[in-house]
């Protein structure tokens, strides 16, 4: 018995709904029960660890008083009963100096004092992050908030060469989370202390490489990165560049031009080729060298095919740079992007819904075991005209139809997110698996096409009411006249906004 189109629609627009706010549920509950493991798990380390470096004190300054006794055993055998009063206090003393300056706070070369200052490092860094993550996953903001004092203590930990690599990761991270776009606006005096780590000695070259990426928009890194760039003498490490370059780009993008397209065919390492490459591409500078670059790509990737079944990805990166870039465009070029998206869709390129196994499920676009994440869904999907040229791109058969259709529907566990729509011409005519045909005139408003499973095997269904108010569903065998049709996506803007790719910012701070 078949369904009313109106109702089958009402029902899997309810099913999504329904399935959205259970999956939003979910979502909420794992990160508050993510953000709850991570704070148990930092108390429990934090007493372990505190409890462990005690006892090291306690049990080093055990084994110094045994040793006293031993030697003070020997002394007492040797000087027999002479002046063994005197003797003994002077021994007194010198044990109970010791052992109290071991166990000083209040003395900075103490090891009580080292491993205590060493835990509350630990202990504020800690919670400092567990804060940020949890105040982000209740939807509180953006950066950590962070009063006079924990900005004086993170630079504190940050300005000084001795302190660990870590802690020193995990400070510079979190004050530069807590800037925000301050920043990027400002060349402040917090910004030009850090950046004066990169010309200093006594900073080992881990810090120096934590500077580059984590101040990579910080406008006090500005200087350094320029004059990097402007060096003639060639003495800076093609990696060092790089990152004086991603951080140049931010604030001078026309001399971020000129040194990656002096590089971009100079440089050996292939990733940094295709950073420069994604660059220019991105601010409207493509062209042949990077044409070359693409084909150079491919040539490798097909080598690297041959012997293992991992590989790089560079090329599908220029791929979907190009369709991000052409997607982004205030008014898209409809048939440079329509001819770009079908030659890719011939070579596999999808769109999928993942997660990965970690975290919030986002849109993709997939192709040959690359994923790229799509941060602006609606400016493929929300343009009718873009969809309508890339259904039509090739004569529209049945099997064109099927394959346009799979590559423009989406689902998350079950639940329909994207599905292609028809809404064909009078003389548009489908013909169904079973003989029956669906003239275009006939069908009120539009068809709803969908790849599912039928028997083992990808089948193209179509449902749709025709004048009379009977609803019709079938597997579609041919289709007559479709370019007369017209054709688009159909989703809901706020479901679909939930899908759409953001950065997690609290993962930056690992």
């Amino acid at each position: 018995m078949q369904m009313d189109l109106t109702t089958l629609l009402a029902e899997r627009d309810a099913q999504k709904h329904k399935a959205e706010l259970e999956k939003l549920r979910e979502e909420n509950q794992r990160l508050l029960q993510q953000v709850s493991d991570r704070i148990d798990l930092a108390k429990a380390e934090i007493t372990e660890s505190a409890i462990n470096k005690t006892m090291s004190v306690l049990d080093n300054t055990r084994k110094w008083v045994l040793g006293i006794i031993v030697v003070f055993a020997s002394v007492l055998t040797l000087a027999g009963v002479i002046g063994i009063s005197g003797m003994s206090s002077k021994m007194t003393e010198i044990v109970t100096d010791k052992v109290n300056s071991w166990l000083r706070f209040d003395d900075g070369s103490s090891g009580s004092h080292q491993i205590m200052d060493e835990l509350r490092t630990n202990a504020l860094l800690d919670s400092l992050t567990l804060r940020y993550a949890r105040d982000n996953a209740r939807g509180g903001g953006n950066q950590p908030h962070l009063n006079t004092a924990e900005k004086q203590r993170l630079m504190a930990i940050i300005l000084n060469p001795a302190s660990d690599n870590f802690q020193f990761r995990d400070a510079l991270s979190l004050l530069i989370a807590s800037r925000g776009v301050f920043g990027l606006v400002y060349e402040d005096d917090t910004g030009k202390k850090i950046a004066e780590i990169l010309s200093r000695n006594d900073f080992n070259d881990a810090k120096k490489a934590t500077v580059w990426e984590l101040m990579e928009k910080e406008r006090s890194l500005y200087p350094f990165s320029l004059q990097m760039l402007n060096d003639r003498s060639k003495s800076y490490d093609e990696n060092i560049l790089m990152d004086a370059f991603a951080n140049v780009r931010q604030f001078d993008e026309n001399r971020a031009r000129q040194f990656a397209q002096a590089n971009l065919n100079t440089f050996k390492s292939a990733h940094s080729r295709v950073e420069l490459a994604k660059f220019l591409i991105n601010i409207g500078a493509d062209g042949k060298d990077i044409d070359a670059l693409m084909t150079d790509l491919s040539q490798q990737q097909k080598l690297q095919q041959q012997t293992s079944f991992v590989w790089d990805g560079y090329y599908q990166a220029l791929i979907f740079a190009r369709i991000k870039h052409g997607l982004a465009a205030a008014s898209p070029d409809i048939p440079a992007l329509t001819q770009l998206i079908a030659t890719q869709m011939d070579k596999g390129l999808q769109l999928t819904i993942t997660n990965f196994g970690i975290g919030k499920p986002s849109l993709y676009f997939s192709l040959e075991k690359s994923n790229d994440p799509i941060s602006l869904p609606e400016k493929l999907l929300g343009n009718a005209a873009l969809v309508d040229a890339i259904v039509k791109a090739q004569p529209l058969t049945a099997d064109r139809l099927q394959k346009v259709s799979d590559f423009f529907q989406t689902t998350d566990r079950g639940t329909w997110i994207t599905t292609l729509m028809m809404t064909p011409a009078a003389e548009t005519q489908l013909t169904l698996t079973d003989g029956q045909k669906a003239q275009g005139d006939e069908i009120l408003d539009s068809v709803w096409l969908r790849v599912e499973e039928k028997a083992g095997q990808p089948t193209l269904m179509a449902s749709w009411r025709d004048k009379t108010g009977k609803v019709h569903e079938g597997s579609i065998a041919d289709i007559a006249h479709g370019q007369q049709a017209r054709f688009h996506v159909d989703f809901d803007s706020w479901q679909l906004d939930t899908y759409r790719w953001k950065p997690d910012l609290t993962n930056q701070l690992y």
